[in-house]
């Protein structure tokens, strides 16, 4: 294997990997909004707390599978990161799918029925000076993707990553456990 699929294939590396992936969608999402006037819609904060709880879960893993030296701390980090990123996968499927008007997206934020607005962000919502972002209409697009495309690229990309470090690490891990007359 590999030196690169041998670091990604070890939970540690997993973890590492997910860990940067999701540091540096959140900084792109945040330039995106800050420095490029792309405000998000309330999908897209959904997106974003999934990406955060990833970051989280993968630091946490790293650093009590380096406290506790023991595998299974990684391993069981690198399986609860792959159910955070597949629900990452979901909603990110679920906004394009609804940029793409293949089915109507949440009525708070598509257009499709009354949205709720902060009272005391009315005055703002009604000068001009805070836009009304709705998840129906991509803000950008590359090469006809959106970043709710790219952001499920990118989440299930992780999420089989750290699935097979998982299943790698637990199947390694079994068969450290079976007796040696049993091993083939």
């Amino acid at each position: 294997m590999s030196g690169f699929l041998q670091f990604s294939a070890a939970p540690r590396g997993a973890l590492a990997i997910a860990a940067a992936a999701s540091a540096l969608l959140l900084a792109g999402a945040h330039a995106f909004e800050h420095f490029g006037g792309l405000a998000p819609c309330a999908l897209c904060l959904d997106q974003r707390e999934a990406h955060w709880t990833g970051l989280g879960v993968a630091l946490a893993g790293l650093a009590l599978g380096l406290f506790f030296k023991a595998r299974r701390v990684t391993a069981a980090a690198a399986g609860a990161l792959a159910l955070v990123y597949l629900v990452s996968a979901g909603l990110a499927f679920y906004h394009t799918g609804v940029e793409y008007k293949f089915w109507p997206g949440p009525a708070t934020c598509s257009g499709a029925g009354p949205v709720a607005i902060d009272p005391s962000a009315l005055d703002d919502v009604l000068s001009g000076a805070a836009p009304v972002v709705t998840c129906a209409e991509a803000a950008w697009r590359l090469f006809g993707v959106s970043m709710a495309g790219y952001n499920l690229l990118v989440s299930a990309a992780l999420f089989a990553l750290c699935a097979l470090a998982a299943a790698h690490a637990f199947s390694d891990a079994r068969d450290a456990a079976r007796p040696r007359a049993l091993r083939m």
